[in-house]
C-alpha cells in the first residue's frame, strides 16, 4: 500500500461550458480545508474557504491571485467547488 503514498488522482469536469482537471482530495487535505474553514467562520469570509478548495484541487489554479478568481461566476465557482468533494467523497465516475 506504501506505494501509492503520494499518487494523484485527477479527474475531468465540466467548467463553464467547458472542462478543467481536479485533483482528487487526499485526507491531509481534508484536514486542511477543515483548518482554513474553522480559520474562516471567524472572520466570516467564505470565499476564501473557496478559493483555498479550488487552489489545492484544480490544476494549475494554485498560481491564481484573489483578482483572478473575482473575474470567474460565483456559480459556477461554487458548482466546481462542490463537484471536487462530491469526487474527493468518492463519487469518482469514470476517473
Amino acid at each position: 500500500m506504501k506505494k501509492f503514498i503520494g499518487k494523484k488522482l485527477t479527474k475531468q469536469v465540466k467548467f463553464m461550458d467547458d472542462t478543467v482537471e481536479i485533483r482528487v482530495l487526499t485526507v491531509g487535505d481534508i484536514r486542511a480545508i477543515e483548518a482554513k474553514s474553522k480559520e474562516q467562520t471567524e472572520d466570516g469570509d467564505q470565499l476564501e474557504i473557496l478559493r483555498f478548495v479550488l487552489r489545492l484541487a484544480v490544476v494549475d489554479a494554485e498560481d491564481m491571485t484573489d483578482e483572478d478568481f473575482d473575474g470567474f461566476p460565483v456559480s459556477e465557482l461554487t458548482k466546481l467547488s462542490e463537484e471536487i468533494m462530491s469526487v474527493s467523497n468518492g463519487d469518482m465516475g469514470n476517473v
